[in-house]
Parts: structure tokens; C-alpha cells; sequence
């Protein structure tokens, strides 16, 4: 999670984008509704129809429990049916990821938005060993450069494939120093001197793009 500095706003301006002018907005293949950075973001959707859809979700969250419960490669919901879908560290999980983007995209009425993160260099962060799938129990298959995530996702219009921290943040999340990433000065030497740039080292790519309309 990014939790300040120039990649979290770089998050949030492009979720800001995605969710502009949209009602309703779906939230799949996570866990609880509102998790990892969107917590806190969580009054941004003040005024839209949110909803969370995690394959097998557990229902031990309380009023964060999923609302849905859908297969991201196989989407149980018609053509052209969301404004904006966001995705969030998922398609690493998915045993067919060209399968799921291509749901991603069916499901995106004509200028939807999509907003999408995955992991590039990052650990494996599968869990159990059973591997059933659901949120409980999932495995960890991919990584994605920016040119393959080009590739999956080139029928959407204003594709953008960002990265969201550069080589030296990079370095630093895979040392102890990592617990002070967030916190001055590190930070602020980091986003003084850490320039993301496609086919470099980042821990994480963004995706945004429309469905064509």
C-alpha cells in the first residue's frame, strides 16, 4: 500500500479520474468493501452506487462485507453494464489474467472507466496451499510489465499504464528501511529524487483506460 508521498497521489488522482461522472462503480476481486487504499478514501464515493464483489468472500467484516459475489473470469453481470470498474491488486491471482481483462472490458458500458493496479517486482503473496481461489485461499501467478499490460488492455481508449513508484523506492520496500518509506525524510528524498518511468523497476503498474464509446 502506498500511504503518502507521489504515489499515493498519483493513485488518487487517477481513481479521481475513473470515477468521475460515474454511478455506479464496481469494486471486484477484493476481499471487503473499501480495502487497502480505499479506505481511507472511502468519502470519495460519496453519491455513488459502490459495490464490492470478491470471489467466496468471507462475510466476517461486518457492514464492509462484500455485496457480491463474482468470479472475475467470469463475470456474472450483462455487456455494458458498469460505469466504472476498479480492480485492485488482482489479476496476479487470476489463472487466466487475458481472460478476466476481457470481462473487465465486456462489462464496461461506452466510456466506462477502468482503473487497475498490479504488482511488477513484489514479493509472492499467495495464501494457504490448497489454492481454491477464493479470498481465504488464493494463489499468486503473474507479474506484469508495462508493455504486456499495453498489450491485454490495448482495445480501451485513453490507456494509460503508469508506474506508481520508481527504482530506488523500489530498492528501499526490499530492505528494513521499508517501515520508514512513508515517514520524513525518506519520503520526501524519494519523491524528490525516485523517477518512475515505464521499463524501469516499480513495484506496481496502474492501469486507467474507457471502453470505446
Amino acid at each position: 500500500m502506498f500511504k503518502a508521498g507521489r504515489p499515493r497521489q498519483k493513485f488518487v488522482n487517477k481513481l479521481k479520474w475513473a470515477i468521475d461522472g460515474a454511478i455506479d462503480v464496481l469494486d471486484i476481486g477484493t476481499n471487503q468493501r473499501f480495502a487497502k487504499e480505499l479506505r481511507a478514501l472511502e468519502p470519495m464515493f460519496e453519491g455513488k452506487a459502490y459495490e464490492a464483489a470478491g470471489y467466496r468472500p468471507a462475510l466476517t467484516y461486518g457492514p464492509y462485507n462484500c455485496d457480491l459475489d463474482l468470479d472475475v473470469c467470469a463475470i456474472d453481470l450483462p455487456d455494458r453494464s458498469v460505469d466504472c470498474v476498479l480492480c485492485i491488486e488482482v489479476l496476479e491471482h487470476c489463472g487466466d489474467p487475458f481472460l478476466a481483462a476481457r470481462e473487465l472490458q465486456r462489462i464496461l458500458r461506452p466510456g466506462g472507466a477502468l482503473f487497475l493496479t498490479v504488482p511488477f517486482i513484489a514479493s509472492y503473496h499467495g495464501h494457504k496451499a490448497s489454492q481454491s481461489g477464493s479470498h481465504e485461499d488464493f494463489p499468486d501467478y503473474w507479474r506484469f510489465t508495462h508493455q504486456g499490460l499495453e498489450k491485454i488492455f490495448a482495445g480501451l481508449d485513453e490507456l494509460e499504464v503508469v508506474p506508481l513508484d520508481g527504482p530506488l523506492e523500489t530498492r528501499v520496500r526490499w530492505t528494513p528501511l521499508v517501515r520508514f518509506v512513508d515517514r520524513f525524510p525518506l519520503r520526501q528524498l524519494l519523491d524528490r529524487f525516485d523517477w518512475p518511468q515505464p521499463g524501469r523497476a516499480t513495484t506496481r503498474h496502474l492501469v486507467t483506460g474507457r471502453a470505446p464509446g
